[in-house]
């Protein structure tokens, strides 16, 4: 086994691996939910994985570790100026700076992107999560009594 992790951008063959790294994903934690993927057929996560690759304003990358996919992020389109942040990594491989690598890689993507704009929604319970944004360059904008809705102009 070589060991190695791989950041790279989804495209549509990556559908049932992803969606598989979602429903694992989603029993680890309570910070994502998996229930509106549940229903999801492989070939309708082909298209959107296809239309996200072919979009200038969304992104999809994949932490692929031996062939096995332990993280994602995705920054989806929110307006022309604004795209929303999220990223998930595998229990088994936290601490382990796979977070940050494609938080990385998703702020240069962004720096060529025409949008000015990177937000996102952490619960307040994930300190970690938090610690990692504010990291970057995030800063709070505002809260609801669970969320803090923080952002980071590119």
């Amino acid at each position: 086994m070589s060991e190695q992790l791989k950041l790279r951008e989804a495209i549509p063959n990556d559908a049932q691996s992803l969606l598989d790294f979602l429903k694992k994903s989603s029993q680890q934690s309570d910070f994502i939910s998996y229930d509106d993927m549940k229903d999801v057929k492989v070939s309708d996560e082909e298209i959107s994985l296809d239309a996200i690759y072919r979009s200038e304003y969304d992104e999809l990358i994949v932490a692929d570790f031996d062939g096995q996919f332990v993280g994602y992020c995705r920054l989806e389109n929110s307006d022309d100026n604004k795209v929303e942040f999220g990223v998930v990594v595998d229990k088994e491989f936290w601490n382990n700076g796979i977070a940050s690598y494609l938080l990385e890689d998703a702020l240069d993507w962004a720096s060529d992107a025409p949008i000015k704009e990177i937000f996102l929604e952490v619960y307040k319970n994930n300190p970690v999560a938090i610690h990692i944004y504010q990291k970057y360059g995030f800063t709070t904008e505002s809260e609801t009594e669970k969320t803090l809705i923080m952002k980071k102009m590119v």
